[in-house]
């Protein structure tokens, strides 16, 4: 497809001038028709046909400064600046030809320019759905031969904004949530629309200017819908150099469409985009791989290999058009881990271990000691306990040094019998003491409270028994004792 464009003189009266113009299937074009300001007050036409002679009408009138329609034509006549503008809209390929834009004169040949019109095909007026929250692609096919061409886009006549290419490269232009992407070398234009809400929905116009007196334009009308199924952002987390999945639910009118997932950088807003067309069979493409799963309506994959720059996605579905509409915004935080950082996690992890190494084996110590110190406690004024499990009785050898009243008498060593009853059914169940008092080799058994210096014997016992026995004398010295047997246990105090 290329667009002829030559050039457009002034309606002098008498004077022939002529331009040629391509217009796009399913689009339209704007032509500006000038006159000689001597003639504002002249009706103004718009007519099909080689010879001014043999031209029929499209559209004439005499109203002046205000829009004139007529079915797919309007007329505009600018009487300040003596220029009337013939918008065609909705072309097809039958409107090809040659037309004459004249100002018609009382008793003299009238002016005119001839228009040689060519239409190729193109795209049709579509509706392009989108989704509250998302964005949208839109994409236009189209060949220009100027390098600076104005685009405008409108959604009304007076919500339009304008984006220059002030250069060859192609590069994303921005006005507030509308962008343009001009790519001349595909002869593709692109428009993008962010952060769409239900008030966006309406019809659209673009607005492609090639020169002073000649622009086309294409139409479309967008859907903005809230759909409830599909969420408008998630974020998830990754480690620098991991992986990280993704999941996406779309809606069940896009089952059949492509998926894709589109990377965004910067300011380029599909930096890459890796796409499956496929249901339940995986795409791979560098370190992306993707699933669809139509019968659920979820998108899912993964990206390996992750980096800073992997920090915004978009899932997203494309029409058999080629729109791309994105549904949810995928954002990734990248967690980088240096050297440097990981000594001092190391260093802190490495001092709890030793401290609690060296807490243990302080502990261990101590019970150790304790232990010992325990079974080896002889002194006077110390408590000995005696367990006994095996037997109803036991003879227990006091093995505490005692505190003779004759410091130089080394026999006096105490002896102390606990006994249980011999009977069972004896109902006093009482528990006896024999205290035993070693005289030289041999033993006395003491049963008088006289042979005692001083003797304080505690038994628990059933409650029958007497809470307690005291023996008193003379009170030199004293010792203690416990015996425990069973549920018994004695004191003595010697």
């Amino acid at each position: 497809m290329k667009i002829i464009w030559t050039f457009t003189l002034l309606m002098i009266p008498g004077v022939v001038s002529s331009m040629s113009v391509t217009g796009y299937s399913g689009g339209g074009v704007n032509i500006k028709c000038r006159y000689d300001e001597g003639y504002t007050d002249n009706a103004k036409y718009f007519c099909k046909g080689e010879q001014w002679s043999k031209c029929t009408d499209q559209i004439k009138t005499d109203v002046k400064d205000k829009w004139f329609d007529a079915g797919r034509f309007s007329l505009y006549d600018d009487t300040s600046a003596s220029v009337f503008t013939v918008t065609i809209r909705n072309l097809s390929e039958r409107d090809s030809g040659t037309y004459q834009c004249a100002v018609d004169k009382y008793a003299i040949k009238d002016s005119y320019t001839e228009v040689n019109l060519k239409v190729l095909t193109g795209q049709q007026n579509m509706t392009v759905s989108g989704y509250s929250g998302g964005n949208v692609i839109i994409n236009f096919k189209y060949e220009i031969q100027e390098e600076n061409p104005v685009i405008d886009v409108c959604k009304t006549a007076d919500q339009c904004f304008t984006v220059i290419n002030t250069n060859r490269r192609a590069e994303w232009k921005h006005d507030r949530r509308f962008s343009i992407y001009n790519d001349r070398s595909a002869g593709l234009l692109l428009l993008f629309i962010r952060d769409l809400n239900e008030n966006d929905s309406g019809e659209y116009k673009i607005i492609v200017k090639v020169s002073e007196d000649y622009s086309f334009f294409s139409e479309f009308n967008l859907d903005i819908k809230k759909e409830d199924c599909c969420v408008k952002s998630i974020s998830l987390s990754a480690s620098a150099g991991g992986s990280v999945s993704i999941s996406c639910k779309y809606p069940q009118s896009h089952i059949r469409d492509v998926k894709f997932l589109c990377w965004r950088s910067g300011a380029d807003l599909c930096a890459k985009e890796t796409s499956v067309k496929e249901s339940r069979r995986w795409r791979d493409e560098g370190k992306i791989r993707l699933y669809d799963d139509r019968e659920q309506q979820l998108l899912t994959g993964s990206i390996s290999h992750v980096t800073e720059e992997d920090s915004e996605y978009w899932c997203g579905v494309q029409s058999d058009q080629g729109h791309k509409i994105f549904i949810t915004r995928v954002l990734i935080n990248v967690t980088v881990f240096s050297g440097s950082s990981l000594i001092v996690p190391l260093v802190l992890v490495l001092l709890v271990l030793i401290i609690a190494g060296l807490l243990l084996l302080f502990l261990c110590k101590k019970y150790q000691s304790q232990g010992g110190d325990s079974s080896s406690q002889t002194g006077p004024g110390k408590h000995e306990v005696v367990s006994h499990t095996g037997r109803d009785c036991e003879n227990i050898k006091d093995t505490h040094k005692q505190l003779p009243t004759n410091p130089s008498d080394s026999s006096n060593t105490v002896y102390a019998t606990a006994q249980l009853p011999t009977s069972p059914s004896d109902s006093s169940n009482c528990v006896y003491a024999t205290v035993e008092k070693g005289t030289g080799d041999s033993q006395r058994c003491i049963t008088s409270a006289e042979d005692l210096n001083y003797a304080v014997v505690n038994f628990h016992k059933k409650s029958d028994c007497p809470d307690s026995v005291s023996f008193r004398n003379n009170q030199d010295y004293s010792e203690y004792a416990a015996l425990s047997s069973h549920c018994l246990t004695s004191h003595s105090r010697i």
